[in-house]
């Protein structure tokens, strides 16, 4: 049977996660997905995709469960989509509160799609993070699209007229079992060649996130003269795996300028062959 937009429960929010950004962590998140980059190491900065760590256990196991039915019609439930907006940096030694609210179900060709909204406030309740966390059911799926649709950040073709650079970003044979260590994502996709094969896979596959972060890392470096501290925003549509061990190829072009005077850029990553992010945006904020 086809999975029905018209099951997946929308609304409701989980209970807040309290969390404290060790920044040891922060290090151990840094350097499993390749980055050394000195503000890590040194305890000033958070890398922009950190935050996916402590929301990970929320949006897995805060929210209802997708309808048994719908996932034994799916072939696999992978990571399509992810958009971080970093309203304000977050700075080792916060202690974040991480909620999440299933939003959205949308009806593609490829599967169902599902919108989770991430939000994380620091202990005065200030915004620091929203997160835009879209799942793909891989099946046949009918249904009216229901909820909201994740916001904007489409390819503009015109950017092509406007590279800004290219950067070859190496991966290791280990990188997904650093990358679970560090962030808690052990999907059986990504530590098992077994199971990546059972569902149409050749092999273990990078962490869509961990893929995220090792591309930020030459985002950051193309874009925002390695400053972590001015990503304001990165978007990203999974649109391949990317594999231990292969390099991955990112290649950024600027859009123009931003509403709040920040800057805007579009990427794209490439890897064994494969095209594994599309619609690409960066958002760099005035130093």
């Amino acid at each position: 049977m086809p999975i029905d937009s018209a099951d997946i429960e929308l609304g409701g929010f989980a209970r807040p996660a309290r969390s404290f950004v060790d920044p040891d962590e922060v290090v151990a998140f840094a350097l499993a997905i390749n980055d050394d980059n000195p503000r890590y190491l040194d305890g000033s900065a958070v890398p922009p995709t950190y935050p996916v760590t402590p929301a990970l256990p929320v949006v897995l196991h805060g929210l209802p469960g997708y309808p048994p039915a719908a996932v034994a019609a799916a072939r696999a439930i992978v990571h399509a989509e992810h958009d971080v907006v970093l309203r304000k940096p977050v700075a080792p030694g916060t202690w974040l509160h991480t909620t999440a609210q299933r939003a959205g179900a949308v009806p593609t060709r490829a599967g169902m799609l599902i919108e989770q909204i991430v939000r994380a406030v620091d202990d005065d309740g200030d915004l620091l993070v929203e997160q835009h966390w879209v799942t793909m059911l891989i099946g046949d799926a009918t249904g009216a699209p229901r909820g909201t649709l994740p916001p904007d950040h489409a390819f503009p073709e015109e950017a092509r007229a406007q590279p800004v650079g290219r950067v070859t970003l190496g991966t290791t044979r280990d990188q997904t079992f650093r990358y679970a260590g560090a962030s808690g994502d052990r999907s059986p996709l990504h530590v098992s060649d077994e199971s990546a094969r059972a569902a149409g896979f050749p092999r273990k596959f990078n962490q869509g996130l961990a893929t995220l972060g090792i591309v930020t890392r030459g985002l950051i470096e193309l874009a925002a003269g390695g400053d972590p501290a001015l990503v304001a925003r990165v978007a990203v549509r999974f649109s391949a795996p990317a594999f231990p061990g292969d390099d991955i190829e990112l290649a950024v072009y600027e859009i123009g300028g931003t509403a709040d005077r920040g800057t805007a850029f579009a990427f794209e990553a490439h890897s064994g062959g494969a095209t594994v992010i599309r619609h690409g945006r960066l958002e760099i904020r005035r130093a």
